[in-house]
């Protein structure tokens, strides 16, 4: 399962917070998703891919959760029990103010370290035994305005940056899924911290 975290509604598109909503619709397209279904809490769609390079194919599940970015988990753990998929077997794409916009992180059995959506699905998923993929957003530069932050959009400049690092989710996906977490990790974050 590929969770893609935001917050619902046209006033939260392509703000900081749904660079998650981003880039999971980034993976349907080269997935070639071409619908997503509705229930109450989110907005999911299932397919049969040759991921891989070996023949046989993987059954990937998308979820939007709709309840909001702080309740994450209740619409991931609710798919996750009505698919059958283990936590180990959840990767979550996600905001991350302590790293550079356009940066990218992968990582396993984290800290939310204060990110609320994250921390909901540790809450109501069993644990934080699942793959997280960091798209960096930059920090507020105020301590009052963090929410204003996150809930803004892009600058100009930093858009080219965004839909760069929203490109490469795909890529970052299969990796994880074809080669591993450790040939993720070596590929993206030491990319990240070389730039």
């Amino acid at each position: 399962m590929i969770a893609g975290l935001g917050n619902p509604g046209p006033e939260y598109d392509e703000t900081r917070h749904n660079v998650g909503f981003m880039a999971l619709d980034a993976i349907a397209h080269s997935f070639k998703v071409r619908r997503f279904n509705h229930n109450r809490l989110a907005h999911w769609a299932a397919v049969d891919l040759a991921l891989c390079d070996g023949p046989e194919s993987i059954r990937v599940v998308l979820v939007k959760p709709q309840t909001f970015m702080n309740n994450s988990g209740i619409a991931i753990a609710s798919m996750m029990k009505e698919r059958n998929i283990l936590l180990e077997n959840l990767i979550v794409i996600h905001d991350e103010m302590d790293l550079p916009v356009g940066t990218v992180r992968v990582s396993f059995d984290a800290t939310a370290a204060g990110h609320h959506g994250v921390q909901s699905i540790v809450d109501n998923c069993g644990g934080k035994g699942f793959v997280r993929v960091r798209l960096g957003i930059e920090k507020s530069r105020s301590k009052d305005g963090v929410i204003d932050f996150v809930l803004s959009r892009f600058s100009r400049s930093e858009w080219p940056t965004i839909i760069d690092v929203i490109a490469k989710s795909p890529t970052v996906v299969r990796t994880i899924v074809c080669d591993g977490l450790m040939a993720a990790q070596e590929m993206f974050n030491r990319r990240a911290a070389s730039n």
